[in-house]
């Protein structure tokens, strides 16, 4: 019995239509879609302190709240992303996962022929992988977005520090690309 499930397993790593997440996956993107949704809650309600939005997460001591709340959000999505680089490292299955991330030519003749089936200039749908361009496309914006939020985040959280090392306006930058990529990170979410 032991045998057979081992057996299960390694045919479903090496199947990628068996098993589309495992288990750990499947915690990983839950801690990452929970972060995620506490930052944009709180990232925009401190953004925006007169909106509905920060009235509804609460007034006066309110935003000292939101502000702690934001932050260890923004700790654990990147102890998440920490994570994930060392199971993409370590992990048999994150290995494969990486490899099944990996863009490859045929990614352009599938968005090609994609187009081209949705417009009814003929052909037939493409048939993917374990993930379609789209998905590739999507996992690698996502791990560009939270490098650079990571970033910008820490600086912003760190000013002093930050301003000891480099000009003022490395944080007025930092502010501005935070502020547009949680806009753009939100939009491509929603």
């Amino acid at each position: 019995i032991i045998w057979q499930s081992k057996a299960r397993a390694l045919r479903a790593m090496q199947n990628p239509r068996m098993t589309r997440m495992s288990v750990n996956q499947r915690w990983q993107h839950l801690i990452l879609l929970t972060s995620f949704i506490l930052l944009v809650i709180t990232g925009f309600a401190l953004r925006f302190p007169n909106s509905w939005i920060a009235e509804l997460l609460g007034n006066g001591n309110g935003e000292k709240l939101r502000s702690i709340i934001h932050r260890i959000a923004g700790v654990i999505l990147i102890g998440a992303g920490i994570y994930h680089i060392f199971y993409l490292a370590m992990a048999r299955e994150g290995r494969r996962l990486i490899c099944d991330f990996a863009p490859r030519p045929k990614d352009a003749f599938d968005a090609w022929a994609t187009m081209r089936y949705y417009l009814g200039l003929g052909g037939e749908k493409p048939q993917f992988g374990r993930f379609s361009y789209a998905e590739k496309a999507e996992y690698w914006a996502l791990v560009w977005g939270t490098a650079l939020m990571a970033v910008t985040g820490i600086m912003m959280w760190a000013k002093v520090s930050t301003g000891n090392l480099l000009a003022r306006w490395w944080v007025d930058v930092a502010t501005a690309i935070h502020f547009y990529e949680a806009i753009l990170a939100t939009l491509a979410i929603v």
